[in-house]
């Protein structure tokens, strides 16, 4: 009769034990995933360059820093940037900085060239999408180099501000948008895209 009553104690504890273990493992996993970059919780505050891929105004999304522990960035991924400085302002891209995350697409690739001329963006003389650009000068991209522009070009603080990125400094891989949620779902490169230009929160 005791060993009875010990054994369904013992059966209690460890159906209460087993899923409080699950959730503090998946909390800690979840900690240092964010504490080391591989995860990115990413906030679009009021910022508008890559409106309408990423929702403007507090849209939300995650981005991962596995890939490119194994490759580099492709061409029409985005990414997200280290950067120093503030938006509006002067910006840097820094690796080592932390307090400015930029989000952009990756447009030119090492050994690249690329232009803006005749409202488009041209990468080695071909045509990259349809999306309105204004004219730029010709960047030729070194070892190690990417040309990075936010969607709404318009709006956008990017490499024809602070020229061609280097390696270093991208760290992450967006691929979800969790909110709102009518936009979950992976951000993909409408090349055809017709940006709004300035939006208001």
């Amino acid at each position: 009769m005791i060993s009875g009553v010990r054994m369904r104690s013992r059966l209690r504890r460890k159906r209460v034990l087993i899923p409080v273990a699950t959730v503090v493992a998946i909390v800690v996993l979840f900690v240092v995933l964010v504490a080391s970059d591989l995860l990115v919780l990413v906030l679009a505050g009021t910022g508008a360059s890559n409106v309408p891929t990423i929702p403007a105004c507090n849209g939300r999304y995650l981005a991962e820093g596995f890939t490119y522990h194994f490759r580099d960035p492709h061409r029409g991924e985005l990414v997200v940037i280290h950067a120093r400085g503030q938006v509006g302002g002067t910006i840097t891209p820094d690796p080592h900085a932390r307090d400015l995350n930029l989000t952009k697409r990756v447009i030119g690739t090492p050994g690249d060239t690329v232009v803006g001329r005749a409202g488009r963006v041209y990468v080695n003389g071909s045509k990259a999408d349809d999306i309105q650009t204004a004219a730029f000068p010709s960047a030729h991209l070194g070892a190690k180099q990417y040309f990075v522009l936010g969607d709404n070009r318009s709006e956008s603080d990017d490499s024809r501000d602070f020229g061609p990125v280097p390696r270093n400094v991208i760290f992450g891989r967006v691929f979800l948008i969790y909110w709102p949620l009518g936009r979950f779902g992976t951000p993909g490169y409408n090349k055809n895209l017709k940006p709004p230009g300035p939006v208001s929160c």
